[in-house]
């Protein structure tokens, strides 16, 4: 029985072509943000400063708006709403693989969104801040000390995130995968490539393969935007069931 067979026999809500195409401006969105990231890092930002450099940096208002767009990103759940679309467009033909790729999507966005929020209001807006106004070295060295232990623990956190989208992004990629449909099949392989640029990070990261750093950084929005955007697509072209 064909995905589209399946849907026409359910009067579910959910199964409204509304929900999709929900999910598919929610896609948009993201890759908005991420473009935005990027045009920051390549205008203003450098995302590879340290020490006073990096902090200072922080109370940029480009840094800032950088980090709130992309927090809004995951916050109020936009692109969990994607991935949720995704679990239910294919569940009944791929229920396994539908539902623990949303498990380990509401992992990765769990954990994004906790790191995101930590970093831009406490770590950017008041310990930042408290450096760029601290009246003595001594203050200062104090501060820097704190905003670099979280440093370190976000490295320390980001192998958990990754593993959780690299899994995430391995099981909707069998959940779509469709020989008998173009689109379900094109968006199949931006997700495995977002696996494929998952593992290059963790192993650039944490295995010390520093030579996939170059590759990883150029590749990390050309491969967001096949994954997201022909996802957006194909959220947006699902058909209306016929029981609506």
């Amino acid at each position: 029985m064909s995905e589209q067979d399946l849907m026409n026999r359910s009067g579910s809500v959910l199964d409204s072509r509304g929900f999709y195409r929900l999910g598919a401006a929610c896609c948009v969105y993201y890759v908005f943000a991420q473009f935005i990231q990027e045009i920051t890092f390549h205008y203003g930002i450098n995302d590879s400063a340290t020490g006073q450099a990096e902090i200072l940096q922080r109370v940029l208002p480009l840094d800032q708006l950088r980090a709130v767009l992309i927090l809004l990103g995951f916050s109020f759940i936009p692109i969990l709403t994607a991935y949720a679309a995704v679990a239910l467009l294919r569940y009944r033909l791929r229920p396994a693989a539908s539902a623990l790729g949303l498990v380990f999507s509401s992992v990765f966005v769990g954990m994004e969104l906790s790191i995101r929020s930590v970093d831009l209001f406490l770590i950017s807006r008041t310990w930042a801040a408290q450096y760029q106004a601290a009246a003595s070295d001594a203050l200062r060295q104090a501060i820097a000390g704190r905003i670099q232990i979280w440093d370190d623990s976000v490295g320390a956190l980001y192998f958990a995130l990754l593993g959780a989208h690299l899994l995430a992004s391995v099981c909707f990629a069998i959940a779509l995968w469709d020989r008998d449909g173009k689109w379900n099949r094109i968006v199949a392989i931006g997700f495995a490539l977002t696996a494929i640029e998952c593992v290059g990070r963790i192993a650039e990261g944490y295995l010390g393969q520093t030579w996939l750093d170059g590759p990883t950084h150029a590749l990390y929005f050309p491969v967001v935007l096949l994954n997201v955007g022909t996802l957006a697509i194909r959220l947006w072209k699902q058909p209306k069931p016929v029981s609506e």
